[in-house]
């Protein structure tokens, strides 16, 4: 045997062998029961069910991280309303806004109902303006005469 043969073999020896699929189903198994798997599904179903469980959990992450930002945009916008009368000099009788009488809309239809709602109290708004405006003008009219 021949030195330069005698290094290969214990390089071969010195490296890892790569895992089996024992230590590493066995390595990933409390992942998957931390994310609600059973014992059941992960051992004796089918092996792609384990798929569908790590994309639920990557839907319930990214769900629970959209209502903690919403909250926090509560939070901020609750502070931000409050912030006249936490300032150290505020002069006095100055009072915090009201808090928002619904909650932000967050999807497509909450969008649209909130923006026909508006459209609606601008046209009423328009339409009181208008039918004050004809009330004084006939007034005016009226004391011409």
């Amino acid at each position: 045997m021949t030195d330069e043969s005698a290094n290969k073999g214990s390089e071969r020896e010195n490296r890892s062998a790569p895992p089996s699929y024992s230590e590493i189903f066995l390595a990933k198994f409390p992942y998957y029961l931390s994310i609600g798997m059973t014992e059941e599904h992960y051992w004796d179903r089918d092996s792609t069910l384990v798929k569908s469980y790590r994309k639920a959990e990557e839907l319930r992450k990214e769900r629970v991280n959209q209502e903690m930002w919403l909250q926090g945009m509560y939070i901020y916008d609750a502070i931000s309303r409050l912030s006249p009368i936490l300032r150290a000099f505020a002069k006095k009788g100055t009072k915090a806004q009201p808090y928002v009488e619904e909650a932000y809309p967050i999807n497509k239809k909450t969008v649209e109902e909130a923006e026909l709602k508006k459209e609606k109290a601008k046209s009423e708004k328009g339409l009181r303006y208008m039918q004050a405006y004809m009330v004084q003008a006939n007034k005016q009219l009226q004391e011409r005469k």
